[in-house]
């Protein structure tokens, strides 16, 4: 597989947009009609159901007529634990005989005739049985299933090198991957980009594993070009690590995935690393999601500030924007509701899945300014409602708050070291308003009654609410709080509401 792998690339990122419409149309019209209304039970189902035929889906225009998939529709329940594996492709003889376009369903009857039964269904299996599975992380439902195939895997491995290219990685680059181990796409997706770019990566496992100590000193001996992790736990280490003086003079690589990450987090980080001898750091986020099974890199040029976007794959896949409220596509450049299909792949596929994450900035298709790739780019700013949760608060002063801008707005405030929120009750009442306690942690010799002035002054500007309380705790209690060396993802933002519903719980 990595033979083929490190051939020369079968794509062309500088090609001209008009080519590949043309090409993503031909590849939207045979996967839905020759794998997709075939082989996947719950979107068979979803088209007979609708009165779909899936021969008139010639264009990815047409994905506007066909409905939407939310989470809601896929998510295990504790009474159909297994619902998502509807979504895997499955050949089934009976699928192939009357679901089949007969072109398709003749081809495997002549391989069949040909070859007998038993070789066609070893043939099948190659193609089309799992054999890796990732799980959304569950925090606003149970967690979820997504199935890769053999080719699945395989083309995890060649988004990897195309993301980590973008950011500027080379052959032979050594890297650090503090991602947990988990059965979470983060993990493994960088996974894929060492074998894939063929560079070595030592995978700690996170905090969790070996313990910051230990993620310190793998840092100083490996001397990493790349540094690759969650952003509240590489700020950890590497604020950790500068408390022990020590140098990380050939790090030029920061990649952050599975949280948002602001610019004045990047600047954090990059500040911290030119007091560790490596002055030249450029910050990326990652943005992928289980549902898609892959990942997509940001395009930061070195010698700009400026973010140019997520850089996506048209021959893999398809994004739209489209209003929250109504779901209408909206315009290149407009902001909207990330909306994900699956172009190619087998294992577990989506078609029109809603992520609830929003794109400040849209989609646009024009070249990129900065590495000059012809590919659909997101918006960097986006506001991740899948990991934070939907919170609304409407009963602070009858404001609804979305909590998302505490994440882009507390990395703004340069005393505050670390920082988390909580959400209750009033006196822990079920039917008490609701209350913000944001809990703070300071750098030495910083004025805590300023800070908090200004905290109140910002948010009071921004999102028109002020944290009913805000308190400094030392920095290892809030460290811990958030779990930092202990969880998958730090605890950024708690909400204890359903706790004074159901204190037994």
């Amino acid at each position: 597989m990595l033979e083929k792998l490190r051939a020369a690339p079968t794509w062309r990122p500088t090609r001209p947009w008009k080519e590949w419409e043309a090409e993503r149309d031909l590849l939207f019209h045979r996967f839905i009609n020759e794998q997709l209304y075939p082989f996947s039970p719950f979107y068979r189902r979803l088209f007979d159901a609708h009165k779909i035929k899936p021969s008139s889906i010639r264009r990815i225009d047409d994905l506007r007529h066909l409905p939407f998939t939310a989470k809601q529709d896929i998510a295990p329940t504790p009474d159909h634990p297994a619902r998502a594996l509807d979504l895997v492709l499955h050949p089934t003889e009976e699928a192939i005989r009357h679901a089949a376009p007969r072109a398709l369903a003749t081809r495997f009857l002549l391989e069949r005739l040909r070859f007998g039964a038993a070789a066609l269904e070893r043939r099948l299996h190659l193609e089309y049985a799992p054999v890796h599975v990732t799980y959304t992380t569950g925090r606003s439902a149970l967690p979820t299933q997504f199935l890769f195939a053999s080719g699945d895997f395989e083309r995890l491995h060649v988004v990897g090198k195309r993301l980590i290219e973008l950011c500027g990685a080379k052959v032979g680059d050594r890297a650090l991957n503090v991602f947990p181990f988990a059965p979470h796409l983060a993990f493994w997706q960088t996974f894929a980009v060492g074998q894939a770019m063929t560079m070595l990566i030592v995978h700690t496992g996170g905090g969790k594993v070996m313990g910051t100590a230990g993620n310190i000193a793998a840092l100083e001996r490996l001397q990493p070009v790349i540094l690759i992790g969650v952003p509240g736990y590489v700020y950890h280490l590497l604020r950790q690590a500068h408390e022990q003086h020590i140098k990380i003079p050939h790090l030029k690589i920061i990649a952050l995935g599975a949280e948002r990450v602001p610019p004045a987090l990047k600047a954090r980080l990059s500040a911290l690393c030119a007091r560790m001898g490596a002055a030249e750091v450029v910050v990326h986020g990652v943005y992928g999601f289980t549902e898609a099974r892959e990942a997509w890199g940001e395009c930061v040029p070195p010698d700009a500030d400026t973010s140019y976007g997520y850089h996506t794959y048209p021959d893999f896949d398809v994004f739209e924007i489209v209003d929250p409220a109504t779901g209408e596509t909206v315009g290149p450049g407009q902001r909207g509701e990330i909306v994900y299909t699956n172009l190619a792949g087998r294992g577990s596929c989506v078609l029109r899945y809603r992520t609830g994450d929003i794109a400040d900035g849209g989609i646009v298709y024009d070249p990129c300014p900065g590495c000059g790739r012809i590919v659909p780019r997101i918006s960097s700013s986006i506001s991740r409602r899948s990991d934070v949760g939907e919170f609304k608060l409407t009963k602070i002063r009858g404001t609804l708050v979305d909590l998302n801008a505490f994440v882009q707005l507390m990395p703004e405030v340069p005393e505050v070291v670390e920082w988390q929120l909580v959400v209750r009750k009033h006196n822990s009442d079920p039917d008490d308003l609701d209350e913000l306690a944001l809990s703070i942690a300071l750098r030495p010799g910083a004025d805590a009654h300023a800070v908090k002035e200004q905290i109140a002054s910002r948010l009071l500007a921004a999102i028109e609410v002020v944290p009913n309380e805000i308190e400094v705790l030392p920095l290892a209690q809030l460290e811990a709080n958030l779990g930092l060396d202990t969880q998958l993802k730090e605890t950024r933002i708690r909400d204890l509401r359903d706790v004074a519903k159901n204190p037994a719980g």
